[in-house]
């Protein structure tokens, strides 16, 4: 694979800043040292910094696809979410209340960013009901473990390995999951 086009280089580093940093706190001058490019191209590529942040939301975790491991989800989905912190990538489960609350539009982002996480916890659990209440927890329970280790570092690796951490926490996700009494 080749060096990822202009674009997606800058969307990458807004990416990583906004979700460290918040909407406010980066500038276009932080994403293009970041990015490798002038401030003048980021702002030529991406016309705003609202557009450029619009662009910068992460996708629901695409890594985090899940068909076909044999793994059940709750436990696959804390998996992914240690791997990105093992390996330094950025962490869309913490970094979507920080993107909603920095949105230049909150309420447009709350009700994308909700639509477009639930939705996905739902086909990867097969919740199918109106209410979707299930996936609705489920999101919950991931982003506060996203959140917990990203934002306030807990569970650090010296304190829990992570065999130990997929286990409980991916118990409790996967409780969530298989609960009958939830539809």
């Amino acid at each position: 694979m080749g060096r990822p086009s202009t674009r997606e280089a800058i969307i990458e580093a807004a990416r990583l800043l906004f979700g460290e940093r918040g909407y406010s706190a980066v500038t276009v001058k932080d994403v293009a040292v970041l990015a490798g490019y002038s401030p003048a191209m980021v702002m030529k590529v991406m016309g705003t910094k609202a557009k450029l942040y619009v662009a910068a939301v992460p996708d629901v975790p695409h890594s985090d696809v899940l068909a076909g491991d044999g793994e059940p989800v709750g436990f696959a989905l804390v998996r992914r979410i240690l791997h990105r912190r093992r390996e330094g990538e950025s962490e869309p489960w913490s970094m979507v209340a920080l993107l909603v609350r920095d949105s230049p539009d909150h309420g447009a982002a709350q009700a994308e960013l909700r639509d477009r996480y639930v939705n996905w916890i739902a086909g990867q659990i097969g919740d199918t009901s109106p209410a979707r209440q299930k996936s609705q927890l489920v999101v919950c329970v991931v982003m506060g473990l996203g959140a917990g280790i990203r934002v306030l570092g807990l569970l650090e690796r010296d304190e829990m390995n992570d065999a130990d951490l997929i286990r409980q926490y991916g118990a409790l996700v996967q409780s969530v999951i298989d609960d009958p009494a939830l539809r």
